[in-house]
């Protein structure tokens, strides 16, 4: 697998803000992956250098920042239990954010289907009616279960059940494998490429 996360601090030179409108002097605007200001034309890149920019955005301003999250947390309380709430929600916002560059329409059950590991497969679907839709409208859930472990994904007398680091786990190789999808060209590179776009062109320079 040629694309695999790096979730590594990264070198900088500039300290720009954390999030919003990158606001430069008369020096250079260089890269910053949670600035989509400072992203550069996808038509300036050939297909690999597009799909490393992607790669970088995802690993420093989505998973890299739940993942930081999650570190904080156990370092501090030992375990996620109690916290591990609002770590659910993020990632189920970063499962929108990361599908939606390859599926349009709140594809999340066809990103889940076509790039986690197998034992997601089938339950691609109720996992985004039971858990992201509760998680990110109403704060709950009602229909399903999480677990501040690393326990796999499964069902519990009916009712669907993950933990949340073996959640994260999953959404980190169904990101990889996404990326490592794209250089076979075709419509999932031609969505990202729209979707990345879309989002450069939303920003302020």
């Amino acid at each position: 697998m040629k694309y695999q996360l790096d979730f590594s601090p990264k070198a900088s030179t500039v300290s720009p803000p954390v999030t919003g409108a990158y606001m430069s002097g008369t020096g250079p605007q260089l890269f910053a992956a949670w600035q989509p200001s400072t992203w550069p034309a996808a038509s300036a890149s050939s297909p690999g250098e597009f799909i490393e920019l992607l790669k970088r955005i995802f690993e420093d301003s989505i998973l890299g920042e739940v993942r930081n999250v999650i570190e904080d947390i156990t370092k501090s309380n030992g375990t996620l239990a109690f916290r591990g709430h609002v770590v659910a929600i993020a990632m189920m916002c970063a499962l929108d954010a990361i599908s939606s560059y390859g599926y349009r329409g709140k594809k999340n059950g066809k990103f889940i289907a076509s790039h986690f590991p197998d034992e997601y497969h089938p339950y691609a679907d109720q996992i985004y009616e039971v858990f992201r839709l509760s998680l990110v409208h109403s704060w709950n859930l009602f229909e399903a279960s999480i677990y501040a472990d690393n326990s796999p994904i499964r069902l519990e007398g009916g009712t669907l059940a993950f933990g949340l680091l073996n959640f994260f786990d999953a959404l980190v190789a169904g990101t990889e494998d996404f990326l490592n999808c794209l250089p076979a060209g075709g419509d999932l590179l031609t969505n990202a490429i729209s979707r990345y776009e879309e989002l450069r062109a939303t920003a302020k320079p």
